[in-house]
C-alpha cells in the first residue's frame, strides 16, 4: 500500500513492494498474476475492513448520533499515516486503469455511499435532517472530509492545517455537517445539533 501510494499504480515496481515485503519479486508472482490483482488484493486487506467497520454502526438512536459516528470512524481512517498519497493515487490517477477503477468504486466507494446515505435517509424519516437528496449529500460531506485530509495531510503546502490538532477538524466538520443538515423542526424540538433530549 506504501509504495502504490508514494509512486502510483503505473510508476510502482514489484522489486519495491517485494522488498518492502520481504520476500522476492518471484514470490509476488506465485500468489498474483499481475501488479493489477495485487492492487486488489491491497485494497482488499486495507481499505475494505474500514469500510466493514463502518456498515457496523448500530441504525438505530438518533440519526445525527449514527452520523457523528460515521464522521468521527471517516475521520480515523483517513488520518492514518500515508492515507494523504493514497486518497491522491484514488483522486489523480486511478481513472487511467478503468477496471481497478470499477472495482474501486463498487468495493469501496459505493459500499461507503449505502452506509453513509442510509444514515441521511433516516435522519429524513425521522424529521432529524431536512429532506436532501441522500446522494447529493453523501457527495458533500466525502468531499468536505476528502479535503480536509488531503489539506492537513503530511505533504499538504498549508502549514497552518498540517498543525492543527486532528480532533478540532473533526469536531468543526462534524458541527458543520449536523448544522447544515438539521431540520426546522429538530431545532424548535430541542433536538438540534449540540441539544440533549429531555
Amino acid at each position: 500500500m506504501t509504495v502504490f501510494a508514494d509512486c502510483g499504480i503505473a510508476a510502482a515496481k514489484l522489486e519495491d513492494i517485494a522488498a518492502n515485503a520481504g520476500v522476492s519479486k518471484g514470490t509476488i508472482y506465485l500468489y498474483f498474476e499481475s501488479k493489477e490483482e495485487l492492487f486488489r488484493e491491497v485494497v482488499r486487506q486495507n481499505v475494505v475492513p474500514y469500510i466493514a467497520k463502518a456498515e457496523e454502526i448500530p441504525s438505530d438512536g438518533p440519526a445525527r448520533e449514527q452520523l457523528e459516528r460515521y464522521l468521527a470512524h471517516k475521520w480515523a481512517c483517513l488520518s492514518l499515516h500515508g492515507s494523504d498519497s493514497w486518497l491522491r493515487l484514488v483522486l489523480l490517477e486511478l481513472h487511467k486503469f478503468p477496471d481497478l477503477a470499477e472495482f474501486y468504486r463498487i468495493e469501496v466507494v459505493e459500499r461507503s455511499n449505502r452506509v453513509l446515505g442510509d444514515i441521511v435517509r433516516r435522519g429524513i424519516a425521522s424529521g432529524e435532517f431536512r429532506a436532501v437528496d441522500p446522494a447529493a449529500a453523501c457527495a458533500i460531506i466525502k468531499a468536505i472530509i476528502l479535503m480536509h485530509v488531503l489539506w492537513s495531510g503530511a505533504r499538504s503546502p498549508t502549514r497552518d492545517l498540517r498543525a492543527r490538532a486532528p480532533g478540532q477538524t473533526l469536531r468543526e466538520i462534524t458541527d458543520f455537517v449536523l448544522h447544515a443538515l438539521r431540520s426546522a423542526s429538530s431545532e424548535q424540538l430541542g433536538t438540534a445539533p449540540g441539544a440533549r433530549n429531555v
